[in-house]
């Protein structure tokens, strides 16, 4: 999502006549788009701008902006902070980017726009044409969530759910479709509850089948899915509708039902489930990814081993998993019986561990199998084609194959690695 709004962010300043710098230290306006779902996240910030600094001695006349969740969540604080800052964006102000490098060029003040919208303008960007392949592109369908996980900064972050109109989405994906891109992965904090703040009717399914519809367009993903909301018509959706790839990123987050409860998830693991029971049964193929987070406050050694016979049991094709985290304005901050910070790093070294297994036993059980790939690019190191199977694993070409990004073609898997597939396209 940072990345796509770091697109917007450049295709705008195209329009003042910006172009990408060769390099940091030669540019005249800098910015650091920033995430601030976890501690270390924040942190980086921070390295980032300690590197600013001299770049501004060497050029007092760039123009050094903050802008992301932790613009947002930070505001004036971070120009006390940071001396050798000119700006700070929050994320429903992105349009406002090049009236505010105007301003700080001819003023020379420093400026915060942190406010939140009713109407957030950058939803209403078209998809930059340069996207992160030719082949593909992201679309936004909202912003937001209004769920406030325990643990969560986004509500706080991003605001409430705001979703864009169903007929400026398929416009969008029209002309991305006419210019030659094969797949897009449609965007949102919580995409299961889109529409639901817009009208009644407006649902995610719906939209899905307006999008399959569209001529040139080979693929649909989405992320991020909530199991609260994840309903029986997505799963049909899934399972009838031909571009929508058969992969879905489900967080669950935890096996404990008391951990999940203090998370304020809204489901129990068994509704998680009989939902996952539900999507397997009706796409056979489908590959499931997840979050996980361990060390919450008061998980207990029972709550994690919970967890971990979880993974054993749904036996994700991949998940994203991490050490609790603290941020500011969220419950789970203050909490009792916190975790110390090495039995946390001990558990989540184990989740590694078992799920590293089961995503290696994913990737061998594939060798020799036939999969439809998208070629999305071409590795700078090795010059190998790569792309994507419909269930989201990264296959490489094995030689110089004469292939095209955006070409779909089939290919022999001929190896299981630990993160991607080792393929070779067939005649």
């Amino acid at each position: 999502m940072n990345e796509h709004d770091s697109e917007k962010m450049a295709s705008l300043l195209e329009k003042l006549g910006l172009t990408a710098a060769s390099a940091p230290d030669e540019a005249e306006v800098y910015i650091v788009n920033t995430c601030a779902i976890r501690e270390k996240a924040e942190h980086k910030v921070y390295s980032a701008l300690g590197r600013l600094r001299a770049f501004k001695a060497k050029n007092p006349e760039m123009v050094a902006v903050v802008a992301g969740c932790v613009a947002q969540q930070e505001k004036d604080r971070l120009l006390e902070r940071v001396q050798h800052l000119d700006a700070v964006l929050g994320t429903h102000r992105i349009t406002d980017l090049p009236a505010l490098i105007q301003k700080v060029r001819k003023s020379k003040d420093r400026v915060v726009e942190a406010s939140f919208s009713d109407d957030v303008g950058s939803l209403h960007i078209p998809a930059p044409r340069k996207g992160f392949s030719p082949a593909c592109s992201y679309v936004t369908i909202m912003q937001g969530c209004s769920n406030f996980c325990s643990y969560c900064v986004v509500p706080f972050t991003r605001g409430p759910e705001q979703s864009r109109g169903a007929d400026e989405i398929i416009s969008e994906a029209t002309d991305l479709a006419d210019g030659g891109v094969r797949e897009i992965t449609l965007l949102g904090q919580n995409v299961n509850a889109y529409g639901k703040d817009r009208c009644a009717g407006a649902a995610f399914p719906a939209l899905l089948s307006r999008l399959d519809g569209i001529r040139g367009l080979s693929r649909i993903r989405f992320t991020t899915s909530h199991p609260r909301d994840f309903d029986g018509d997505l799963v049909e959706a899934m399972a009838d509708l031909g571009t929508v790839c058969e992969h879905i990123h489900l967080p669950l987050q935890s096996g404990s039902d008391k951990v999940l409860r203090a998370m304020n998830r809204g489901y129990t693991f068994s509704d998680y489930m009989e939902k996952i029971g539900k999507l397997r049964g009706h796409v056979p193929n489908v590959a499931i990814t997840a979050d996980m987070i361990v060390g919450f406050p008061g998980e207990t050694e029972e709550d994690f081993n919970q967890t971990l016979s979880a993974l054993a049991e749904i036996r994700f094709d991949q998940i994203f998993s991490f050490k609790f985290s603290p941020r500011p304005k969220t419950a789970a901050r203050n909490l009792p019986r916190q975790i110390p910070e090495e039995i946390k790093a001990e558990r989540l070294a184990k989740v590694h561990a078992l799920q590293d297994s089961i995503t290696q036993e994913y990737h061998q059980a594939a060798e020799g199998t036939i999969e439809e790939v998208l070629i999305e690019g071409v590795s700078q190191k090795s010059g190998q084609p790569f792309g994507r199977t419909r269930t989201n694993k990264i296959v490489n070409l094995d030689s110089l194959e004469n292939v095209g990004v955006g070409e779909l073609i089939e290919a022999q898997i001929i190896r299981g690695l630990k993160h991607s597939l080792l393929g070779k396209k067939i005649s």
